[in-house]
């Protein structure tokens, strides 16, 4: 199947020399809008994502040219599989589409996954969602989901209150609220401009958030519940529910993502397109290269039943890739009831280095459902180590300086 039928031709476009400021401006008034197409006298010349503008300071005066990226091109014909693909390892929910070397229009996530929706009833949300989930509380303040979002590296985090899911806030409703806030007190458009950044609305305005009164602001938000600004109600999916009903969800009710609630409707995970787009890579032919070293003690494990852990590791922590996976199992002289005593170890090697985990059991699929277990947790606790150790202080400052540049016109 081709994406011939997905492509579009609307889409944010936005000169080279368009200043961010007016780019987060169509960001924030088009919430659909997640990535924009710069073209320069008619020609296509790379992406300005969304994602970029929010993840870091950059000065409101910048050019589109000095932060634009040059993302993957596909043809009209290319296949659903290769452009999923793409989406997947560039980060991109839109890719243009080309005619040999005419831009022809655009693909993006939601429209690729309509374009595939009826044919997803083979998988199910378990077989696709992501487990290791960070969540948010309705008192957890502005502050500490803006923590949150930049060190674990995520875009929304589910709001839960006594296992109970009753909201979603991302970081697109935090630009939102805290643009809006700002309006709201100042009266009219942000500093006297249009919503796009551009020219004064009134020929006498006065420009009266300056850089004070916007780092006093930015501070009190840090401090608001994450409960003013959550969107509700929480948009949930059950894990048996087929990924072709929970997708269809996702497009009737215009979101991303979905929390995963077991049968007492306590959250055990998330689903978003992402994860969605990465299953359709999945094929037999491209499963993850796994080298097992003393295959004659499998005598109940399979390279299939291996694969499928080794890969469902992967899938609950978003953001790792796995290069190529290494399992070796060493037989013992001890045993037990005629079962011998096994040693398996599981080494990924990945974008983010080398993980392991070994466990000893008696028998070799014990053995290898320890080390597993020891390797998940591993993987998790060097996502810890790798969080940017600040003082409280400093943390505070970093995000209220954050605030501050949303708010700079």
């Amino acid at each position: 199947m081709d994406i011939s039928d997905a492509r579009s031709h609307e889409f944010e476009s936005i000169e080279p020399e368009t200043t961010l400021s007016k780019v987060r401006g169509a960001f924030t008034t088009n919430e659909r809008a997640r990535v924009a197409v710069v073209e320069d006298d008619g020609e296509f010349a790379g992406v300005v994502t969304r994602k970029q503008l929010l993840a870091s300071r950059h000065s409101p005066d910048a050019k589109a040219r000095t932060v634009m990226q040059d993302p993957p091109r596909v043809d009209r014909t290319e296949d659903v599989r290769e452009t999923a693909r793409l989406m997947v390892e560039s980060g991109l929910d839109l890719l243009p589409v080309f005619e040999g070397s005419r831009l022809q229009g655009v693909v993006t996530a939601h429209d690729l996954l309509a374009h595939v929706q009826s044919y997803l009833d083979a998988l199910s949300v378990e077989d696709v969602a992501t487990r290791d989930l960070i969540t948010a509380t309705p008192d957890t303040t502005l502050g500490e989901v803006i923590n949150s979002i930049r060190e674990y590296g995520i875009s929304r985090l589910p709001v839960v209150d006594d296992d109970d899911p009753v909201g979603l806030v991302s970081v697109y409703d935090l630009v939102e609220f805290t643009v809006r806030e700002m309006q709201r007190q100042q009266g009219g458009s942000l500093d006297g401009f249009d919503e796009h950044g551009g020219r004064g609305t009134r020929d006498d305005y006065n420009a009266t958030g300056g850089h004070g009164e916007r780092a006093g602001f930015a501070a009190r938000m840090l401090d608001l519940p994450v409960s003013n600004l959550m969107s509700t109600p929480a948009r949930t999916v059950e894990a048996d529910v087929l990924l072709d009903d929970a997708v269809e969800r996702m497009l009737a009710d215009d979101v991303s993502s979905l929390v995963v609630v077991d049968g007492d409707g306590r959250p055990t995970g998330i689903v978003t397109k992402t994860d969605v787009l990465r299953s359709l890579t999945w094929t037999e032919e491209r499963r993850m290269p796994v080298r097992v070293f003393g295959v004659d003690l499998m005598d109940v494990l399979t390279r299939e039943e291996i694969a499928d852990r080794v890969e469902a590791i992967e899938g609950k922590y978003d953001g790792m890739s796995v290069i190529e996976a290494h399992v070796a199992f060493q037989k013992h002289r001890e045993s037990n009831r005629g079962m011998p005593l096994v040693r398996a170890t599981v080494r990924l090697f990945t974008d983010r280095g080398t993980h392991a985990g070994t466990g000893e059991e008696y028998g070799t699929e014990a053995a290898f459902d320890a080390a597993c277990d020891v390797l998940e947790r591993n993987v998790l606790d060097e996502k810890e180590k790798n969080r940017v150790d600040r003082k409280p202080e400093d943390v505070r400052e970093r995000n209220a300086s954050l605030l501050e540049w949303w708010l700079e016109p």
